[in-house]
């Protein structure tokens, strides 16, 4: 494996922060998964992706990570962060259904200063794009 491999650039196997894990079970809670993946979520490990500061992380589950491949998206929410911009948030899982990753986007690129309260979390509804049919009124 070379230097330039993605797998380099991730950081250090850690636990799921506080406001990590908070965030994370409000998407899931919007989700079809949140059955399946809500009980796993506090136990799981993850490494911070190389994105400038913006918060992604990459969720491991013991699987090598060449076995893993980009599934769906399953949940995508947006907050603004403390200096007023805009941030997009986007949980994926993998092809076996299992948590893959959470994308974290700051439209202007600079590091996240912090999540907000989940309260202030702003779950954004895409049924029948995110793989799940839409909700029956």
């Amino acid at each position: 494996m070379s230097d330039a491999s993605p797998v380099r650039k991730l950081g250090p196997l850690r636990d799921l922060r506080a406001d990590e894990l908070a965030i994370i079970k409000k998407m899931l809670a919007a989700s079809p998964f949140e059955a399946k993946l809500a009980p796993q979520v506090s136990a799981m490990k993850v490494q911070e992706m190389p994105d400038g500061g913006m918060g992604s992380i990459k969720f491991f589950n013991g699987r090598p990570r060449s076995e893993l491949e980009y599934g769906k998206e399953i949940a995508e929410a947006a907050f603004k962060d403390a200096d007023g911009v805009p941030v997009s948030l986007s949980l994926r899982v993998d092809k076996a259904g299992d948590l893959f990753e959470l994308d974290v986007w700051k439209v202007d690129f600079s590091p996240l200063i912090g999540y907000p309260d989940p309260e202030d979390l702003e779950i954004v509804e895409r049924h029948g794009q995110l793989g799940f049919p839409p909700q029956k009124s």
